[in-house]
């Protein structure tokens, strides 16, 4: 079970890698190639189609601009009780070649800990810090990212959820360990393009939050360099599609409700 058990979480990590755009564009230039051998002219317009996306999706222009149409989406906490914690939601970790340190917290994650370490201290509230898995046989994210922020930020972490493989599981296994601590909101420290997938998983999982978003990335036109390939604006392009896909698959049941105010308390 352990090798199956790896195989399902490698394939949940790595398919949207290779499907979701920039990278899933280079399957419609297999295709147009495919094509060309029996008819040339269609081939030749797929593989315009494919180098067409990958151009348009490497201008710092389009990332930004994909980037920004997420963080524009943010929505005021509402009327949410005194947060009585800060979630910190994990994002990446990453395998190394070093026998002593098999894994660490990846630069999302990294971004995300820096970020939340000037709330932690100014709102002195206890920590979560939520994330599953890096592989079988690797510690989870929410420990990496835990021990480092211990470690590295002198901050306690208080609690470790490590089941989850998601972001709506995030918010589930994290709402289920407040509840059992008498906490009934929490801040909840993310990237600012994640923050609208984040609440909706929250607001799924019935527990109330203050959204503290990281990083926002206003859009500006500098010249005509923003107009130009570069491999930040694939990664910017990346992760905007990634959320928007996720946000709207949540929207239609990907992400179901799991709380209802009528449920009974937890003891």
């Amino acid at each position: 079970m352990p090798l199956l058990n790896d195989f399902v979480h490698f394939f949940r990590a790595t398919l949207p890698i290779i499907i979701i755009p920039p990278a899933g564009l280079i399957w419609i230039l297999i295709l147009g190639l495919i094509v060309m051998r029996r008819r040339r002219r269609l081939g030749m317009a797929v593989l315009l189609v494919g180098l067409a996306g990958l151009y348009i999706l490497s201008m710092p222009i389009v990332g930004g601009e994909l980037i920004s149409s997420l963080e524009a989406r943010q929505s005021a906490a509402g009327d949410v009780p005194e947060p009585g914690a800060i979630i910190i939601l994990g994002a990446d970790g990453e395998r190394t070649p070093d026998p002593l340190v098999k894994a660490e917290p990846g630069p999302l994650s990294l971004q995300r800990l820096a970020g939340a370490a000037m709330i932690v201290r100014e709102k002195k509230l206890p920590v979560l810090i939520a994330g599953g898995k890096v592989g079988e046989d690797e510690p989870t994210v929410s420990d990496l990212m835990a021990d480092l922020f211990t470690n590295a930020f002198g901050l306690p972490v208080e609690w470790r959820e490590t089941m989850s493989e998601n972001t709506c599981e995030n918010a589930q296994f994290s709402a289920k360990i407040l509840r059992q601590a008498g906490i009934s909101s929490a801040l909840v420290v993310t990237h600012a393009w994640h923050m609208p997938r984040a609440a909706l998983a929250f607001r799924q999982a019935g527990f109330p939050i203050v959204p503290a978003p990281l990083h926002g990335d206003a859009t500006k036109v500098h010249g005509i360099r923003d107009f130009l390939p570069h491999t930040s604006a694939w990664m910017r392009s990346f992760y905007a599609l990634h959320e928007w896909i996720g946000l709207i698959a949540y929207r239609f049941g990907a992400c179901p409700v799991t709380y209802e105010p009528s449920d009974p308390a937890p003891s």
